[in-house]
């Protein structure tokens, strides 16, 4: 076996663990310390807020860094140079328009805990950016870039953090501002990094250029978002407000599946790219390599998680956020570990261009989550609700592996031309 030829993809891959595991730390605290400060009711709008901050963050990647990674995958190039340009001027733009929407929303009377979609509103652009920085380096094969750029983020948040903590000034609003403002001095930092800056006046050949794209990639990504969104208020109606904060603080706990699973979705797609460029065999077993991986390991570590002492979870999330937690953990684990191992299908779908594919997974599959998620809900209460989800998710994952076996034999039965990267 010629082990050199895996030494690269092996490389990036544990840049892209490594840096995702900083990103989702960063998340891990600041959801920690927000549950620690917060009633259980407050983290549940916490958890909303947050799940409409993943929304944004799928918009911008869907319009952004999604089509740098499918058409710009390689090297540095004078063509990578304009597109980083275009799509970080236009992440930042899905940044201020996420700023506006929040901004109005935190606005409108009787908003509860309205200065934390506040906090979440006013940092956007810096959010938005800053995950742009991150896939521009992973697109050239960079990681070791997107790690010092997440280690600033960390570095900057830690050390406010602090401040809060030493002058008693620390609430789910005052750490939240701080999670955010650690963002934007990392995007200020990755703008250097990278040697190049947001260009605004080439957002719209962008936008042109990837309209074969970005209209599917934002509909699957508003779908999976929106349909978090929609079973988790769903879930709140039939089950109040303590099912959205058991599962969201299961979630958090199982912070480093997330870092497993989009560490790894970082890299997937230009290494599935690269794959494609050497034949569909490649590129299957590449598909197959990740989501083995990632799955495997997300539900070692929820094995692992459970065999934890309670006092570490009341510990982390207090009595009263753990109590709701820890009733949900191992339907929790099994959704965030199938969920996870699509990434292998979704890296083939995203390398062969299969938009359509995509779209037409995360539409069945959000009918799907939503109504599990609320029967469950229904019939079981937040148990129920969890048991629900992780149904729905085994259920996505065949549907995912279904598609990209298509895809493979489509596109080797009609190959789809490769759009001119030169043209943005």
């Amino acid at each position: 076996m010629n082990l050199r030829r895996f030494a690269g993809p092996a490389s990036r891959a544990g840049w892209g663990l490594a840096d995702q595991g900083l990103s989702s730390l960063s998340n891990l605290a600041v959801g920690v310390l927000v549950a620690r400060s917060s009633s259980v009711a407050d983290f549940g709008v916490y958890a909303l807020a947050f799940g409409g901050y993943t929304i944004a963050l799928n918009v911008s990647r869907a319009i952004a860094t999604e089509p740098l990674g499918v058409r710009h995958a390689g090297s540095r190039t004078p063509t990578w140079h304009k597109a980083v340009r275009a799509s970080t001027a236009t992440a930042f733009l899905a940044g201020v328009a996420a700023m506006i929407v929040g901004l109005v929303i935190a606005a409108v009377p009787g908003v509860p805990s309205h200065l934390v979609l506040l906090a979440f509103a006013v940092t956007m652009p810096g959010l938005l950016l800053q995950d742009a920085w991150r896939w521009a380096f992973f697109v050239v094969g960079e990681g070791r870039k997107a790690f010092v750029n997440d280690l600033i983020w960390l570095v900057a948040m830690g050390v406010l953090f602090a401040a809060l903590y030493l002058t008693g000034s620390a609430s789910a609003f005052s750490l939240t501002l701080s999670w955010g403002l650690g963002a934007v001095i990392a995007a200020i930092a990755g703008r250097f990094q990278a040697g190049v800056a947001p260009r605004f006046q080439l957002v719209k050949d962008w936008l042109r250029a990837n309209r074969d794209l970005t209209p599917k990639y934002v509909g699957e990504m508003l779908a999976v978002s929106g349909t978090i969104q929609v079973y988790m208020l769903g879930i709140t109606a039939v089950a109040g407000i303590a099912a959205v904060s058991g599962i969201r603080g299961a979630q958090v706990l199982l912070g480093p599946v997330n870092v497993l699973n989009q560490g790894i979705r970082a890299v997937a797609v230009p290494e599935a790219a690269r794959a494609l460029r050497h034949s569909y065999r490649r590129l299957w077993r590449v598909g197959l390599v990740i989501s083995a991986g990632v799955g495997a390991g997300a539900l070692g570590w929820g094995a692992i998680f459970l065999l934890l002492p309670e006092a570490v979870g009341r510990e982390l999330l207090g009595p009263g956020v753990w109590a709701e937690a820890s009733a949900v953990m191992i339907p929790v684990i099994l959704l965030q570990a199938l969920g996870a191992s699509n990434a292998g299908a979704f890296a083939i779908l995203r390398a062969l261009a299969a938009a359509s594919r995509g779209l037409r997974v995360r539409l069945i599959s959000s009918v799907v989550l939503i109504a599990s998620g609320i029967t469950g809900a229904y019939l079981g209460g937040p148990p129920g609700a969890a048991w629900g989800l992780a149904l729905a998710a085994f259920c996505t994952l065949l549907l995912w592996w279904h598609e990209a076996h298509r895809a493979i034999k489509a596109h080797r039965n009609n190959p789809t031309p490769v759009p001119n990267p030169d043209r943005l």
